[in-house]
């Protein structure tokens, strides 16, 4: 595994229905960084791993996703750590995470299950990744796969797309939030961007 530190994430949130998706397209690649066609494309499969808390009065549990692009055979796999959203600080503009993503081989699924990790589920995201400056712009419809492993029979789940702003810093800036907040206004009212809502 390659060691990397860990982050603060930033992130907004929101859908947009496919029938939209071409004018938030074009808007974005207005507003963002230039990038070939085929460079905004992805599909990635994510794999979903828990485990639960050892104690029978918790339900506590830790979860890590495996992600692999299924266009780029020979990149390495993500192994990612989402932790809990803090509290919806209202002074804040977007809501804050921890965020660990260390590239890996192939065989972390085993290094997973060795420790005693449970596979729970796997999709597959097909989508477009913009950027703008420190911030990504992640369009992807999520695709459930009925059988694990076959994704010959993968099914989109809705028929909208999930947009997702975020931003990673190595310390909390809350600052950085602003730029956040000003450019999801661009994407107004095409997709109308928002914090995470917090667990209870």
């Amino acid at each position: 595994m390659n060691q990397q530190e860990n982050q603060i994430q930033y992130i907004l949130t929101g859908s947009v229905p496919s029938s939209n998706l071409k004018y938030l397209l074009h808007r974005l690649k207005g507003l963002c960084d230039q990038a070939a066609v085929n460079e905004n494309c992805f599909e990635d499969h994510e794999a979903v791993y828990i485990m639960k808390g050892s104690s029978s009065s918790t339900t506590s549990s830790v979860s890590f996703c495996i992600r692999r692009s299924l266009i780029h055979s020979h990149a390495p796999h993500q192994l990612r750590y989402l932790g809990s959203v803090e509290g919806m600080d209202k002074n804040r503009a977007a809501s804050m995470r921890t965020c660990i993503e260390v590239n890996t081989s192939d065989n972390v699924t085993s290094f997973l299950e060795n420790m005693g990790f449970q596979f729970e589920y796997e999709t597959i995201l097909r989508g477009y990744l913009f950027r703008r400056g420190p911030m990504k712009i992640t369009v992807s419809r999520i695709h459930k796969i009925p059988e694990k492993g076959i994704f010959t029979n993968a099914l989109p789940m809705t028929d909208s797309y999930l947009v997702d702003l975020t931003l990673n810093t190595l310390v909390q800036q809350d600052s950085l939030c602003e730029d956040m907040k000003t450019f999801a206004e661009n994407l107004k009212p095409l997709v109308a961007l928002d914090k995470l809502e917090v667990k209870r």
